[in-house]
């Protein structure tokens, strides 16, 4: 008997033990939540233009990072800031196009002429050489949602979109409303958002507010909304205050206090590397993650490239750096233009994790045939009897 029934929570525990998986992108259900890999676009392509995203889909993708500004004409376009200097030819194609401050901004820009311009690159160290090409165009929302819609009939799981509202401040500055006119756009092309699954992000809690109230009247249904957090030098996100705009500042939201007000309208929280890592690459908040998590938040570590690589060895590759983020911090997911590479690890260490696990099942079960099972109960005494 004492043979049957330890073989019997042997195959009871090899039945909990999951399969080889890929390291499935979805969160949810009662196992536990694989890790969710979000792809910045192709690693030797310019972030948000639709070659790169087109092959990132290709190459297996299924949740897309969308950094989104509006052009003069309030038409929402892929670009990692308003300031375009830095990410296209504009100086060179409109060089009498600057501001006082010497910048060149997107606003400044119909979407026909944003669309003359060729994105620049700049490629991470651990990235292969850049792809050779002639012009790649300036991306709007629209081109991307069409481009949805064609492929979305061939793919195995639908595509989860992040749209990330970038420098909303700024176009208040320039009498625009970036969250309304991002959440229309997407309201309106109503074959693609029936295709996929939409996150809005921002780095303004006060701007990802307003648009989960935009969402809620039934006219748009995004899948989630996700709080980002930077650095506190103003970069992302500025108020206006005592007649100037001063930065912004996140302190509050590594409180508790934070924390719970964040869950009261985002589901998950979208970290930069440099305001939550100190010198030594440990959390600066140890028990943030933990926190959120204990409120129901997801929590995801972006723009990972810029993570300071002197903890590793200079001949590592992205995998530690995965295996660090992901497993021994715990993040929940990470955005990287590498997630073709990452989901290839993510499946290949969940393979061997499960074949670990199969092995000690294997002893156990020879262990249980070569001896007689449990040991006999104890006997009881005449004492107790």
């Amino acid at each position: 008997m004492g043979r049957t029934f330890i073989l019997t929570l042997i195959l009871a525990l090899a039945a909990t033990i999951p399969g080889p998986s890929s390291g499935a992108e979805e969160l949810g259900g009662l196992s536990p939540a694989p890790k969710w890999i979000i792809s910045s676009g192709h690693p030797s392509l310019p972030a948000g233009s639709l070659l790169g995203i087109a092959l990132a889909v290709e190459r297996g993708a299924s949740s897309l990072w969308l950094n989104l500004v509006l052009s003069a004409d309030d038409q929402p376009v892929l670009l990692p800031d308003t300031r375009i200097d830095q990410s296209t030819d504009v100086k060179t194609v409109y060089p009498d196009r600057s501001r006082e401050d010497g910048g060149f901004y997107s606003y400044d820009f119909t979407l026909d002429e944003l669309q003359q311009l060729s994105l620049s690159s700049t490629v991470p160290e651990f990235t292969p050489a850049p792809l050779s090409r002639q012009h790649l165009p300036v991306t709007a929302l629209e081109d991307v949602l069409s481009f949805v819609d064609l492929v979305s009939a061939d793919l195995d799981t639908p595509l989860t979109l992040i749209c990330v509202l970038k420098h909303g401040w700024r176009h208040q500055q320039e009498g625009k409303d970036l969250g309304t006119t991002v959440l229309e756009a997407l309201t309106a092309h109503q074959p693609a958002s029936e295709k996929v699954r939409l996150t809005i992000a921002s780095y303004d809690p006060e701007e990802l507010q307003q648009a989960r109230i935009f969402a809620e009247p039934g006219a748009f249904e995004p899948a989630g909304f996700m709080q980002l957090i930077g650095a506190n030098d103003g970069k992302e996100v500025q108020r206006f205050e005592f007649g100037a705009y001063r930065p912004y500042s996140y302190d509050l939201l590594f409180t508790t206090f934070g924390l719970k007000a964040v869950s009261g309208y985002a589901d998950t929280i979208g970290l930069d590397p440099e305001p939550v890592f100190d010198e030594s690459v440990e959390l600066i908040h140890p028990r943030f993650l933990d926190d959120a998590h204990t409120l129901g938040l997801r929590v995801v570590c972006q723009r990972i490239e810029t993570f300071p690589w002197q903890r590793f060895n200079h001949d590592a590759g992205p995998e530690e750096l995965f295996e660090y983020l992901l497993f021994t911090i715990g993040f929940d997911g990470i955005v990287t233009a590498e997630d073709r590479r990452a989901r290839i690890w993510l499946a290949q260490r969940s393979q061997e994790s499960g074949s670990a696990q199969y092995r000690i099942i294997e002893r156990l079960i020879d262990h249980a045939g070569q001896n007689d099972g449990l040991p006999s109960p104890p006997v009881q005494s005449d004492a107790t009897r």
